[in-house]
């Protein structure tokens, strides 16, 4: 089984089954190019209704087939893992979905201590996918009620502090990135476009091929032409030779002296074993410590 997580949620499910479609809130898993598990999630405030949730799942789309059904109704290992959902503090209520040839299995989730509200539908072909499916649903975590969220995808894994908000992601061939944004005020998480106003940018970087990349140039002379001009990245304070570094305020215009805003950036980028280069940088008006910057970059890896 491999590891998922992604945006507060995470999974465990069969090492063939790979992301085809990524969303901020929303993950679709293919087995052999063709669909297995989509789940979809979101935060609620105040009072959770499964009738009224499914009832707008069955508006959204047309041509879908709902029908809730009593854990009895279910196969006894599908029963079993919302029995052990439960224990962890959901509160679950299946589903059978058909539309044209596909046919399946689903839940709809709600985390009350966090207000994570979930869908998950499983497209289920005989009853060995019945009991992947149970296995899969089984695994499912919430993390967003905890001090780090995770993320761990496409073979790369971190860990976030909570404050941080997912911004934007790309997964190109060669050049993933992940940025995330926190406010200087929690009020404004959510209420303003995410890099408006003061706070913090931490962004996650993988590079490849470096050998390639770094035919013409050392590490440094990359890092300042590929992630920005201004940096002077220099000798990782940890000792690594195949890293480097930089901490300080960075170069601004004497407005933005004047009024405080000053652009504080930290980062460290390295080469791994497997041939790739990987950067962790933040940026921004708000400086992130020095010991929770160690431990965030100390978290991203290849996995």
């Amino acid at each position: 089984m491999a590891d998922l997580a992604w945006n507060g949620v995470g999974l465990s499910v069969p090492d063939t089954w790979e992301p085809a479609g990524l969303e901020r809130d929303g993950l679709l898993l293919e087995h052999d190019g063709r669909p297995a598990c989509e789940l979809k999630w979101s935060t609620v405030q105040g009072v959770f209704s499964f009738d009224r949730h499914l009832k707008r799942l069955a508006r959204l789309h047309k041509g879908v087939e709902l029908l809730s059904v009593d854990l009895a109704d279910t196969p006894p290992a599908w029963a079993g893992a919302v029995a052990e959902l439960e224990r962890a503090g959901l509160r679950l209520k299946s589903f059978l979905w058909r539309a044209d040839e596909h046919r399946g299995l689903g839940a709809s989730l709600h985390h009350p201590a966090t207000g994570l509200a979930a869908l998950v539908q499983f497209f289920v072909r005989d009853h060995r996918d019945e009991d992947t499916a149970a296995s899969v649903l089984a695994t499912l975590r919430d993390h967003t009620g905890g001090r780090t969220v995770p993320w761990t995808l496409f073979g790369l894994t971190a860990r976030v502090p909570a404050e941080y908000r997912l911004e934007t992601f790309s997964f190109r061939p060669g050049r993933y990135t992940v940025r995330y944004w926190r406010p200087r005020s929690p009020r404004r998480q959510g209420r303003m476009p995410a890099g408006k106003g003061p706070g913090a940018r931490l962004v996650f970087e993988r590079f490849v091929p470096a050998d390639v990349l770094l035919r013409h140039a050392d590490l440094a002379a990359w890092t300042r032409a590929t992630l920005d001009p201004g940096l002077d990245p220099g000798p990782d304070p940890g000792g690594s030779a195949r890293a480097v570094a930089w901490a300080g305020v960075a170069r601004t215009s004497p407005l933005r002296r004047l009024l405080r805003r000053e652009r504080h950036a930290r980062g460290r980028v390295w080469t791994t074993p497997e041939n790739a280069i990987l950067a962790v940088t933040v940026d921004g008006t708000d400086a992130m410590e020095a010991t929770v910057f160690a431990t965030v970059a100390g978290s991203y890896g290849l996995v």
